[in-house]
């Protein structure tokens, strides 16, 4: 890939970011193109004196940039997402290559990044006052310090952003840990950050899963805002508590969809679909469970199927493909496992086989599994993968209870006519994100975070900024 015109950035060599300098390293390590399953450019593996010294110059460079104005550091943002638009084709091209995505999808991914910095500045820091006959009471929020954010594969540009954002924007410096299997375009990110931003206020350091680590324990670091597996983030906040460090964990989840009896079937059925598969089914609120009223079941399911068959598989810059591989190898053969169990339980496939064709990459055609026991792991699990189970329901009751029953609460939906009623059943799910007639679509505008094991604290929306701040209040006596 050839840099933009005037362009100093170049997309074929990968470096951590420390105090504004270019770092290699001793040993190196490459993601894999999941199209081909070749080997892709060489990126540094930091080391315990990379993250040692990215906090050094974090908290050095903290005191001048916590202190410079909110409308500073709002024109600095809307700097870098001008900047970030210059070079929108590389990126787009560069995020085909690292996660396999469509390059249609891969264009809205990186479109994205300047909305989330858009929305961002729009904000302003909120502060509040109460006043009585003895004083007056102003609570303020201000900058922890040095925030260590650590990034999935599935949306390695929009998950970055999303963190840095409203970290920057509150006054902290961030250092940020792109995942190993997709880490070229957050080290391209903030590479190009720099021709903006002091050195020291947004650095990067790449390289192996031990990087988490480092940085949940560190001493200098106030903050972690990680997005992951639930496993993970257990290491995270264990790991974090050392140190009573602040955390968000955006984890994994496990969203049900109900469907209720009044819902336009040729309409609604493709749009369940596309909650269940997009991105591959590689989406922490993707919908993994699909409860149907039993009256509309059999026609419901026939037109989810005919939709999922006419889904075209293949790689980025094929003509009229909606999904792509599964990132990684790890993860492809998690999901093999999915459809390995469902084949050997003798669940039925009402659409997609059990069998998946080897190929060069990591490509599996999307299956819909028609009512496996509720103690199925393609029921009880998520798979993060393009493979979901139905099953019918009667009682509104039931299948509320049924969709409540699991240790995850990230997403859901309901579909219906009647929205008033389908708000009512939304109301009791236990979820952070609820979506009515519509499949999990996040926005930066809004909070979003998890209950019970899907997540600690929310990201995004006006209190997420408040997670980047301490709050203080001045009581003043009159």
């Amino acid at each position: 890939m050839s840099p933009s015109k005037d362009s100093t950035l170049d997309f074929g060599v990968f470096y951590n970011i420390v105090d504004g300098k270019k770092r290699t390293g001793i040993d190196v390590h490459h993601g894999v193109n999941p199209v081909t399953g070749d080997e892709l450019w060489d990126c540094p593996i930091g080391t315990q004196q990379d993250v040692d010294d990215a906090v050094t110059a974090a908290k050095k460079a903290f005191p001048a940039w916590s202190a410079t104005p909110l409308e500073k550091r709002k024109e600095m943002l809307r700097k870098f997402s001008d900047l970030f638009s210059a070079h929108s084709e590389e990126f787009t091209t560069l995020l085909c290559k690292e996660s396999g995505k469509p390059r249609k999808f891969a264009g809205i991914e990186v479109a994205g990044v300047n909305d989330f910095i858009g929305w961002h500045c729009s904000l302003n820091i909120p502060e509040e006052r109460l006043e009585d006959d003895e004083k007056v009471v102003t609570t303020v929020y201000q900058p922890l310090g040095v925030v260590g954010a650590i990034c999935p594969w599935n949306f390695p540009l929009i998950l970055a952003i999303g963190k840095i954002a409203p970290a920057l924007l509150t006054g902290n410096c961030v250092i940020v840990k792109p995942s190993p299997f997709t880490p070229y375009t957050g080290l391209k990110l903030v590479e190009l950050a720099q021709e903006i931003f002091p050195p020291g206020v947004v650095q990067v350091v790449g390289g192996s899963n031990d990087l988490g680590a480092m940085l949940t324990i560190h001493p200098g670091i106030a903050k972690i805002s990680f997005t992951g597996s639930i496993a993970t983030g257990k290491k995270v906040m264990e790991s974090g508590a050392k140190t009573l460090k602040r955390v968000t964990l955006e984890l994994g989840g496990n969203d049900a969809s109900i469907i209720l009896p009044d819902v336009d079937i040729e309409k609604v059925a493709p749009e369940v679909v596309m909650g269940a598969f997009q991105n591959s089914g590689q989406v922490c609120v993707a919908t993994k469970r699909i409860y149907i009223h039993q009256d509309i079941y059999k026609p419901f399911l026939e037109a989810m199927v005919k939709f999922t068959k006419s889904i075209k598989v293949g790689s980025s810059d094929e003509e009229g493909v909606l999904l792509g591989p599964i990132q990684n190898q790890m993860q492809y053969e998690k999901v093999k496992g999915f459809f390995a169990d469902s084949k050997a339980k003798g669940y039925k496939f009402a659409a997609g086989s059990p069998d998946i064709t080897a190929s060069k990459g990591y490509f599996i055609q999307p299956a819909i599994i028609d009512n496996p026991p509720n103690d199925s792991r393609i029921v009880a699990e998520e798979p993060f993968g393009p493979i979901v189970p139905t099953q019918p329901w009667s009682d509104e009751e039931e299948v509320i209870a049924r969709a409540n029953n699991t240790n995850t609460g990230l997403g859901a939906c309901v579909w219906g006519k009647d929205v008033a009623h389908a708000e009512k059943i939304a109301m009791r799910l236990d979820a952070g994100s609820v979506f009515v007639n519509s499949w999990e679509k996040p926005t930066p505008q809004a909070a979003f975070g998890g209950h019970k094991e899907s997540g600690i604290g929310t990201e995004w929306g006006t209190r997420g900024l408040i997670s980047f701040c301490n709050a203080k209040a001045i009581h003043v006596y009159k």
